[in-house]
């Protein structure tokens, strides 16, 4: 995660959605990835680039492309509570 991981926020509405969501499922226990309607792995990137996600792309391929997981990390959960 990088160190400043508190300073790097989503920086559009849709970046904030998806953290939402993951909140709401991981606080479900259910699991996010392709096919969880409302994430998209292009709005996803991005986060896990700034350390807010832990995105795992290790899914075997099909006929749609990779699999992908994904969870909210600590830095994620901290951002959320700024939002707040």
């Amino acid at each position: 995660m990088p160190e400043n991981a508190d300073q790097q926020l989503p920086t559009n509405e849709r970046q904030w959605d998806a953290l939402g969501l993951l909140r709401r499922l991981q606080d479900q226990g259910l699991p996010a990835g392709r096919g969880t309607e409302g994430l998209h792995l292009a709005t996803i990137k991005p986060l896990a680039a700034a350390g807010l996600v832990d995105l795992d792309e290790s899914g075997e391929p099909d006929r749609r492309g990779r699999q992908w997981t994904v969870t909210l990390t600590e830095a994620g959960h901290r951002a959320l509570q700024q939002d707040e």
